[in-house]
């Protein structure tokens, strides 16, 4: 009888110990996730700025074509 008491305790702690390491296996993965979720930079100041510059060159230049689609359509409807 002390056999079979001896058994159930034996599997109830393998039990736990198996619950336990799910729930590290978890805290572990949910760790490392974290870790990847944090964004750094991988520009420079001086490489945001030549971005912004180019986004304003570009800008222009749109703003150039517009003006002169219109002024090509406005001078042939004359």
């Amino acid at each position: 009888m002390e056999s079979d008491d001896l058994g159930d305790i034996v599997e109830e702690c393998r039990r736990i110990l198996d619950d336990s390491m799910s729930i590290l296996t978890d805290v572990e993965f949910e760790a490392d996730s974290a870790k990847e979720d944090v964004v750094r930079p991988s520009m420079t100041k001086s490489d945001l700025v030549d971005m912004a510059h180019d986004v304003a060159d570009s800008v222009k230049i749109k703003k150039a074509e517009s003006a002169f689609v219109r002024r090509h359509f406005d001078s042939s409807s004359i």
